[in-house]
C-alpha cells in the first residue's frame, strides 16, 4: 500500500532544497551573486562562507628588532615574531593565531600608514614599538643594558623561495626608557 504524501513534508523538502541552492550560489566569488542576499535582510538565513577577503594575503610579514647598548653597540637583526608551523592539533586550538593574525593587521595598516608625513604617530606603529618592547622585556638577555631599539618590517612570499624579502618599514631607533612600563 502507497503512503499518500504529505504536502508539509514536500514543502519543507522543497524550502530546504531551495536555500542550499541559495546557500551555495551565494558563495560564488563573482559579486553579482550577492544579490541573493537580499532575500535575507536580517543576514542569519544565507551564510557567507567565502574563505577569502576579496584581495586575500599573498605574503607574511616579520618583525625584527636590533638592540642599542649603552655603549653605543648594534646588535644584529632578532625576530621579534614569528609563524607557527601548522599541525593538524590547530584546527582546534590555535591560541597563537590571533597574535599572528593582529601583527599581520599591525604591519598592513603600518605600511599603509608609511606614506603618511608621520608614520610614528599612527595607532601601529605605538603597537608595534609596545610589542617590541615587550619581547626585549621578556627575552632579551642583555635587557638591562640597553639604550635603546629599533624594529624592522619585513615582508615575505611565505613558502615561495623565488621572490626575496621586502623591507617594509624601519623604526627609527627608540629609547628604552621611552618604551619601558
Amino acid at each position: 500500500m502507497r503512503k499518500k504524501a504529505d504536502p508539509v513534508a514536500g514543502l519543507v523538502e522543497v524550502a530546504v532544497a531551495g536555500w542550499l541552492v541559495v546557500t551555495l550560489l551565494s558563495q560564488h566569488p563573482n559579486r553579482a551573486f550577492d544579490r541573493l542576499r537580499a532575500l535575507d535582510p536580517i543576514g542569519l538565513m544565507i551564510p557567507n562562507w567565502r574563505f577569502f577577503a576579496p584581495f586575500p594575503a599573498r605574503h607574511d610579514y616579520h618583525v625584527l628588532y636590533r638592540t642599542l647598548s649603552v655603549s653605543g653597540e648594534q646588535s644584529e637583526w632578532k625576530q621579534a615574531s614569528s609563524i607557527t608551523p601548522r599541525t593538524w592539533s590547530h584546527a582546534a586550538w590555535f591560541p597563537k593565531r590571533r597574535e599572528e593574525k593582529g601583527i599581520f593587521d599591525l604591519c598592513v595598516s603600518l605600511d599603509s600608514a608609511e606614506r603618511l608625513d608621520e608614520p610614528e604617530q599612527s595607532p601601529a606603529y605605538c603597537l608595534l614599538r609596545d610589542f617590541v618592547a615587550r619581547r626585549i622585556r621578556e627575552e632579551d638577555p642583555v635587557r638591562d643594558r640597553l639604550s635603546g631599539f629599533q624594529f624592522l618590517l619585513v615582508q615575505y612570499s611565505g613558502y615561495d623561495d623565488s621572490e626575496p624579502p621586502e623591507y617594509i618599514f624601519a623604526s627609527p631607533f627608540i629609547d628604552a626608557k621611552d618604551a619601558s612600563e
